[in-house]
C-alpha cells in the first residue's frame, strides 16, 4: 500500500535549504501565474470589441498593414506561466537529485525571466511600439507589470543565497556516486552541463519558434505552418534524441547532434539580420516582437554555442566508464531502496541486495541515499 504523499516522498532532501528552494519556487510560480492570468484578462478585455484579425481576434489599423492582435501580447503572457512551470521542473528536478549544475542553471534561467519582464515593461511604457500604445493609460495593467518585475527580482536574489548554500550542501554528492576516481568525476560534470543545456534548448527554441510562428509569420504563409508542423517538433525529436545519445554513449548519433548544432547559429545570424536591415517602417512584421525575439535568438545562440562545446567534451569521455559507473549507483541505490522497504515492513530475515558484494546497514544506506 502507497504511503501517503510526502516532500520525502517525492523526492525531496529532509535538508531546510532543499526546501526553502523548492518554497520560493512554488511562491513564484502561484504569483506570477496570477498575475499573468489577469494580465490576459485585461488584455482580452481591451480586445473585446476589436475587428478581427488574421487569428480570429484582434485590431485592424487603417494607416498601415499590420495588425494590432491581442495575441500579440497574450502569447508573452503565456511564455510566462511556462517559463515558470518548466522553472519548477528545474528546481524540482535539481533538488531530487540533488544536481549543483541544473540548481545554478535554475538561477540563471529566473534571472532572465527576470529581463525578459524588463524587455516587456520597456515595450509596455518606455518606448511603447504603437500597439502597445493602447496600454499607456492603463495604471493596472502598470501595476501588474512592475508587480511581476519585483517578483522576479526578490525570488532572484533568494535563488542566488539558497544556491550557494545547496552547493555546499550537496557539492559532494559526485564524490558519493562515482567514488575517488578523478577522471570520471570531471566526466559526469561535464555530463551534467549537457543534460542541463539540452533542457534549456528545448524551451528557448521552442519559445522562439511559437513567437515566431504566431506573432510574425502569416496563416497565408506556408513558411508559418512549416514552423508549426515540422520544425517545431522536428526539434524537440532531435533533442530528445540527443539525450539518448548522451545516455547510452552512441558516438555515431552524438556527432550528428554535434554538426547540426554546429550548423544551427547560421540560421539564428540570418534571422537577426533579417529582422534589422531592409524593413519597410510601414509594414513591419516585427514592429511588435523584434525586442522578444531578439532576446531569444541572442540567448538561443549561446546556448548553442557553449551545447556544442560541452557535446565535444562529453564524446571525448565516452567509453571511459562513466556509462556504466551511473548504471551500477542506479542499480545499487535501488537495491538499497528495496531494502529499505523490507526492513520497514518488519521483514528484516530478508534482502534485497546480494550480500555477496558487500554488506548492508542502515548507515551505509543514509550514507548513499541521503
Amino acid at each position: 500500500m502507497a504511503g501517503p504523499l510526502t516532500l520525502k516522498s517525492l523526492g525531496i532532501p529532509t535538508s531546510i535549504w532543499a526546501r526553502l528552494f523548492i518554497s520560493v519556487a512554488l511562491l513564484e510560480v502561484f504569483a506570477i501565474v496570477c498575475i499573468q492570468g489577469y494580465v490576459i484578462k485585461r488584455t482580452v478585455d481591451i480586445y473585446k470589441n476589436g475587428v478581427e484579425s488574421q487569428w480570429g481576434f484582434g485590431v485592424q489599423t487603417g494607416s498601415t498593414k499590420m495588425s494590432i492582435t491581442q495575441e500579440s501580447f497574450i502569447v508573452y503572457d503565456v511564455i510566462f506561466i511556462v517559463a515558470q512551470l518548466f522553472l519548477l521542473m528545474l528546481c524540482w528536478e535539481a533538488v531530487a537529485h540533488k544536481n549543483t549544475i541544473q540548481i545554478i542553471a535554475a538561477t540563471l534561467f529566473n534571472i532572465m525571466c527576470l529581463v525578459y519582464s524588463l524587455i516587456q515593461y520597456t515595450t509596455f511604457y518606455i518606448r511603447p511600439s504603437t500597439s502597445a500604445g493602447i496600454f499607456q493609460k492603463d495604471n493596472d495593467m502598470r501595476v501588474l507589470q512592475i508587480t511581476t518585475m519585483v517578483v522576479y527580482s526578490l525570488c532572484s536574489v533568494a535563488f542566488a543565497m539558497l544556491t550557494w548554500e545547496l552547493y555546499q550542501l550537496f557539492g559532494w554528492k559526485t564524490y558519493k556516486k562515482l567514488g575517488a576516481n578523478l577522471a570520471l568525476r570531471r566526466a559526469y560534470k561535464w555530463h551534467q552541463i549537457l543534460l542541463t543545456l539540452l533542457k534549456l534548448d528545448i524551451f528557448f527554441f521552442i519559445s522562439y519558434s511559437v513567437q515566431l510562428a504566431t506573432l510574425v509569420l502569416r496563416v497565408s504563409d506556408p513558411e508559418t505552418w512549416v514552423q508549426i508542423g515540422v520544425v517545431i517538433p522536428g526539434s524537440v525529436v532531435f533533442l530528445v534524441l540527443s539525450f539518448w545519445a548522451l545516455k547510452v554513449e552512441n558516438k555515431r548519433v552524438m556527432i550528428v547532434v554535434i554538426v547540426c548544432l554546429g550548423l544551427s547559429p547560421a540560421y539564428f545570424i540570418y534571422k537577426l539580420v533579417r529582422m534589422n536591415v531592409g524593413i519597410d517602417k510601414n509594414n513591419d512584421p516585427y514592429l511588435d516582437s523584434r525586442k522578444y525575439l531578439t532576446f531569444f535568438i541572442v540567448v538561443t545562440l549561446a546556448l548553442i554555442l557553449v551545447t556544442v562545446y560541452v557535446s565535444i567534451q562529453c564524446y571525448r569521455n565516452f567509453g571511459i566508464g562513466l556509462k556504466e559507473g551511473i548504471a551500477d549507483y542506479d542499480a545499487r541505490k535501488a537495491q538499497l531502496k528495496a531494502n529499505r522497504a523490507l526492513l520497514a515492513s518488519g521483514n528484516k530475515g530478508e534482502s534485497a541486495v546480494d550480500n555477496s558484494n558487500y554488506e548492508y546497514t542502515e548507515v551505509h544506506e543514509r550514507f548513499v541515499l541521503e
